[in-house]
């Protein structure tokens, strides 16, 4: 898409001198985004970041990170990344460290079985057995919130262990810095269930064919956002930005090539900091 200068007028002075904008991804997580087998860092999730600098006249380049790592690298005095293209999902603990979320995509959360392998259909089923998941994820924090715990183990005051509760073994859970690594732990029968984003799961599968399967259905259905620190006002633009790409079809194309376009988003639905659920969540609150 070509440049819309009066979108690209709203990006603040400040944030055109970090020019050109590095954008932090985390490209374990296909088909968001991920190491093709060339070496490149490829995925839908980093093709709409190019739209989005095309619209608004900026240089942009792609650095491969840790995802844990993203935020606290988005809110430093002198920031290395402008924003961060990694399969977000917003949430008040986020936000509140100073990061906004702008909606570009929704999507669940969804468990990995082995075929032939033990299945699972609800949070409870999780209780004693081994899950693998990536660290800092909104599945490793469903977890051990299952549980009644932060990441890690640390009891939450006043809420419940429903695996205790419930007369059972509490979760195994098995943290990875790479998705590919949680794959890979669930591949080799270390972990019993993997639990990843719908679109990253349904992935997993077509390159796992009569290994890996879908096991229940998706939950805690929620938007995926741009991460963006809040003190650098750039959010108007970006909301702006993505907008465009929804309503002249690059989006569109974008999200059909990638075979994901069962989450798409409206025009109307970009915008900072929905926390929103659809439909039933995997988990009670925490």
């Amino acid at each position: 898409p070509a440049t819309q200068s009066s979108i690209a007028n709203e990006i603040p002075a400040a944030v055109k001198k970090l020019e050109p904008f590095v954008i932090a991804s985390d490209a374990s997580y296909a088909p968001n985004e991920y190491v093709n087998g060339s070496g490149q860092v490829v995925g839908w999730d980093l093709e709409l970041s190019q739209d989005l600098c095309s619209v608004l006249g900026v240089q942009c380049t792609i650095a491969n990170v840790t995802f844990d790592d993203i935020i606290p690298d988005l809110l430093e005095k002198n920031p290395r990344y402008v924003m961060s293209f990694s399969s977000f999902t917003p949430t008040s603990a986020r936000e509140a460290s100073g990061i906004d979320f702008i909606t570009y995509y929704q999507a669940g959360e969804s468990w990995l079985a082995r075929v032939g392998g033990p299945t699972i259909t609800s949070a409870s089923q999780m209780c004693g057995k081994s899950v693998a998941v990536e660290s800092g994820t909104v599945e490793e924090s469903d977890a051990y919130g299952y549980m009644g715990q932060t990441p890690g183990g640390g009891a939450i005051a006043g809420d419940t262990d429903h695996c205790t509760a419930a007369g059972l073994k509490d979760i195994n859970v098995e943290s990875f810095d790479k998705q590919t690594e949680a794959n890979a732990a669930l591949l080799s029968s270390r972990a019993d269930f993997g639990w990843a984003d719908q679109p990253v799961a349904d992935y997993q599968v077509t390159l796992e064919p009569g290994k890996l399967k879908i096991s229940g259905q998706p939950c805690s259905i929620y938007p995926y956002g741009v991460a963006v620190a809040h003190k650098l006002g750039f959010d108007k633009a970006i909301e702006d930005a993505l907008a465009y790409l929804v309503n002249h079809g690059y989006y569109g194309t974008i999200l059909k090539n990638a075979a994901v376009s069962d989450g798409a988003v409206a025009a109307s639905d970009v915008g900072a900091n929905n926390n929103n659920p659809v439909g039933s969540t995997c988990v009670p609150s925490y």
